[in-house]
């Protein structure tokens, strides 16, 4: 049996303060103040972020959202003040989200709660929940904005697993916190089946489809390598490259092969790939080169390259408006760099491999070069094996 660290009336206490900080209705307040119109009677009818900044603007739903992403976290905090054991702290974020679906101060029509529960997240898995940030916002830009409750409840129980695996949080805070995920789900059914309904619209994209083949990248450090340690996972990415370079020069002679390729690759090829090396293959071998730097420096430069290309042209194109080459831009290129820093500094604390920042500096500054000279270049194919270089380099 896991002990609660306090006595039953502390223990009482938490809960009933838990369910009155979840249960201030912050976007029903910032929406009232900022437009006068009562968020259960306008637009989707939930008191949440999303329809506060439909409804009230863009200044309401921000701080609507940064109210209702701390509830839990306070709740949990709350809870820690009073020595409570951590077992329990997904407990009194599950109270703390139940009290913002369920709000004394609106009769109980409330949100549905995703926003309170990030705050939950950041609390019980705080170096977990920036791996899900970055992942969440990456397929935020590639899927666009309405997809984010079912990006949430696709990623959820992965970032459960991990935690636990990690050993961040026990048996009794997962299974609380499964409880959690569960309940979310149940409550935003209906988000959920709008949000998978929004995919259609950005799967028709051949962009957009061959952004999401790219993040099979991923899977190389973040499956490979944890299953199966540094020998396998090397095995597996310079397998991958010579069976990419493989194909390549065969379907160069065999005109059956090509055509196979051509109509299997359609949906995520370009035009101008058809007859020449596609960016997939260019960025497979890629890998392959940069697996052959030690660990964690080939695998960080993947992330950096499956990442860091990713962000730069979507950034680039939505926002992209100072060109500073050919076809980049500045916005695209510093949204390159940061996110090959924030996923490098993020992933070598999750696989307790750390390297100096200055290599972690190094390396995201000659990706992002790379990147930006990449009509030059083929960033496909020189931008992990550069990054990996440079910060092999510096830490000699």
């Amino acid at each position: 049996m896991v002990r609660m660290g306090v006595s039953f009336t502390e223990f009482f206490v938490a809960v009933v303060v838990s369910y009155l900080i979840g249960s201030i209705p912050w976007s029903y307040i910032f929406a009232r103040l900022f437009s006068g119109k009562d968020l259960r009677e306008v637009g989707t009818k939930n008191v949440g972020a999303t329809n506060a900044w439909n409804e009230s603007g863009p200044l309401a739903g921000i701080l609507g959202f940064s109210g209702d992403s701390t509830k839990s976290l306070f709740a949990v905090l709350f809870a820690y003040a009073l020595g409570i054991s951590k077992s329990w702290w997904p407990l009194f974020a599950l109270i703390a989200i139940l009290g913002h679906s369920f709000p004394i101060w609106l009769n109980g029509k409330g949100g549905v709660g995703l926003a309170a529960a990030i705050g939950a997240f950041v609390a019980l898995f705080p170096l977990e929940s920036a791996a899900f940030g970055i992942l969440g916002g990456t397929l935020w830009l590639t899927l666009d904005k309405g997809l984010a409750f079912a990006i949430v409840s696709a990623i959820w129980p992965f970032v459960i697993l991990i935690g636990y695996f990690r050993g961040t949080i026990d048996s009794l805070g997962a299974i609380l916190t499964v409880i959690m995920a569960v309940w979310l789900i149940i409550r935003g059914w209906d988000n959920l089946k709008r949000s998978y309904s929004y995919a259609r619209e950005p799967l028709k994209s051949t962009f957009v489809r061959r952004k999401l083949l790219r993040y099979m990248g991923l899977l190389f450090p973040t499956l490979a390598y944890p299953l199966w340690g540094p020998v396998v996972f090397r095995y597996i990415v310079v397998i991958s490259g010579l069976i990419a370079l493989t194909l390549e020069i065969m379907r160069r002679y065999w005109k059956g092969l090509n055509d196979i390729l051509r109509k299997a690759f359609r949906p995520v090829g370009k035009s101008e790939e058809a007859f020449k090396v596609s960016g997939t293959s260019y960025s497979l071998i890629g890998c392959a080169i940069a697996s052959l730097f030690p660990v964690p420096y080939s695998l960080i430069a993947i992330l950096m390259l499956t990442l860091g290309d990713s962000w730069a042209a979507m950034v680039g194109k939505r926002w992209g408006k100072h060109m500073w080459l050919s076809g980049k831009s500045l916005e695209g290129s510093l949204a390159c760099l940061f996110i090959c820093l924030a996923s490098g500094a993020v992933y070598m604390n999750l696989i307790s491999m750390e390297i100096s920042y200055l290599a972690l500096l190094v390396g995201a500054l000659a990706a992002t070069l790379v990147e930006g000279f990449g009509n030059w270049l083929n960033d496909n194919l020189t931008m992990a094996p550069t990054s990996a270089f440079f910060m092999w380099l510096i830490s000699l």
